[in-house]
């Protein structure tokens, strides 16, 4: 990323005064177009981020659980 380059802040729902000052940046509708749908209503910007970070911790944990699975049934049993 170049040090002139503004960086794209999803928190912050003052992006009009955000784009008189800066004036190489694109519209937001532009760089996500679904944002401008969502612009109204923060909630729904922050629920499907929720939910997209649940899916992201399920996924984890069932690889985690998935390699622990296959390390247990990997290693032979050792009985005397």
């Amino acid at each position: 990323m170049e040090k002139g380059q503004p960086f794209f802040d999803p928190y912050n729902f003052n992006l009009q005064n955000m784009q008189q000052s800066v004036p190489g940046m694109q519209q937001p509708s532009q760089m996500m177009p679904d944002m401008d749908m969502m612009a109204g209503n923060p909630a729904m910007y922050y629920e499907q981020q929720y939910m997209y970070y649940r899916y992201l911790t399920q996924l984890l944990e069932y690889r985690i659980k998935l390699k622990e699975w296959e390390n247990l049934n990997r290693e032979p049993k050792q009985t005397k």
